[in-house]
């Protein structure tokens, strides 16, 4: 995870590193001012680029948020 900005504005962005067996994959996420948010943009875009690599394939996928 990076931290940028002022402390009274940071920004975070997260990324994940997946290996298998043909090779390396890494993404990043958006920036976002919460590291929770920092993190599911990370594991969207995961997701997204597993689907598009052919390693898997997605029906469908939900995303809840609760308070």
């Amino acid at each position: 995870m990076k931290k940028e900005g002022p402390s009274h504005e940071r920004k975070f962005l997260c990324s994940v590193q997946v290996e298998t067996v043909e090779r390396m994959l890494f993404t990043e996420g958006d920036e976002k001012s919460k590291v929770k948010d920092a993190e599911n943009s990370a594991a969207s875009s995961l997701i997204y680029e597993l689907q598009e690599s052919k390693f898997i394939k997605i029906r469908s996928f939900n995303f809840r948020c609760t308070s």
